[in-house]
C-alpha cells in the first residue's frame, strides 16, 4: 500500500482488541464514509484477538477493499512462536489472502531494557513473519521517537520492510515524516488517534 501521489490519497482506519467486535452496521457506515482500508489488531500481548477474524469478514462484507492485521508483541513469549501462532490462526481462518501483517513497535515498557536485546527480538519476529508470508507482506508500525527509545535510531535492521508511522498532526500528508531506522519514505501515516465514528473508536490513517 504505497502512496504514489498526494492526489491519490486513500483513507483507512485501524481498530484494536479494546473496540470489541465491530458491528456490520459500523463497517458499512465506515465504508460509506469513504474508508477503503482497515488494519485490525490480531494479537495483543499474549492474547489472540478473538474478534479479529469476524471483524475481517464484516469489513469485507461492507466492501472495504484492503484489510491488514497487526501484532502488538510481548517479550513474555518466544518471538518466533507468537508470530507463528497468530499467523497460523489467521491462515486457518482463510483471512490471509495477499494482505499484510504489521509489527507494532511503540511502547518501551513492553520491550527489553537494552537496544541489542530489542534488535534481536524484533529481527526474530520480522524474520518469522517474512518466512511465513514473504518479506513484501511484512511491515513495521513505529515513529522516530518510539524507534529511538526501543532500538536506537541508528539501527536499520528492519528497513527492508514498509513503515507505517503515527504522528497526530491531523494532516493527510507525509511532509512531516522524519527519516529514522533507514526509512526515508513511509507507506502509511496514522494522522489522528482515538476518534469516534460510526459507533466505534478508531485511529485514522491514509496512504
Amino acid at each position: 500500500m504505497l502512496l504514489t501521489a498526494i492526489t491519490l490519497q486513500t483513507r483507512g482506519f485501524d481498530v484494536s482488541y479494546y473496540q470489541g467486535a465491530v458491528s456490520q452496521d459500523t463497517f458499512n457506515c465506515l465504508h460509506n464514509n469513504g474508508y477503503s482500508f482497515a488494519i485490525i489488531q490480531a494479537q495483543i500481548g499474549s492474547t489472540f484477538n478473538a474478534n479479529a477474524i469476524s471483524d475481517y469478514q464484516r469489513a469485507k462484507a461492507a466492501g472495504i477493499q484492503y484489510i491488514d492485521f497487526y501484532i502488538f508483541p510481548t517479550t513474555a513469549k518466544d518471538a518466533r512462536g507468537q508470530v507463528r501462532d497468530t499467523i497460523q490462526r489467521l491462515q486457518n481462518a482463510g483471512v490471509m489472502n495477499g494482505n499484510m501483517i504489521w509489527l507494532d513497535v511503540e511502547s518501551i515498557d513492553l520491550f527489553y531494557p537494552t537496544y541489542a536485546q530489542n534488535q534481536n527480538y524484533i529481527s526474530a519476529m520480522l524474520s518469522e513473519m517474512s518466512n511465513m508470508l514473504g518479506a513484501n507482506r511484512v511491515g513495521v508500525y513505529s515513529n522516530w521517537v518510539q524507534w529511538q527509545s526501543i532500538v536506537g535510531n541508528g539501527w536499520t535492521g528492519a528497513q527492508p520492510h514498509q513503515i507505517w508511522y503515527p504522528h497526530y498532526d491531523n494532516w493527510q500528508s507525509f511532509a512531516d515524516f522524519q527519516p529514522f531506522g533507514g526509512w526515508t519514505k513511509p507507506s502509511i501515516k496514522q494522522y489522528q488517534g482515538d476518534q469516534n465514528e460510526c459507533g466505534t473508536a478508531l485511529d485514522r490513517n491514509f496512504y
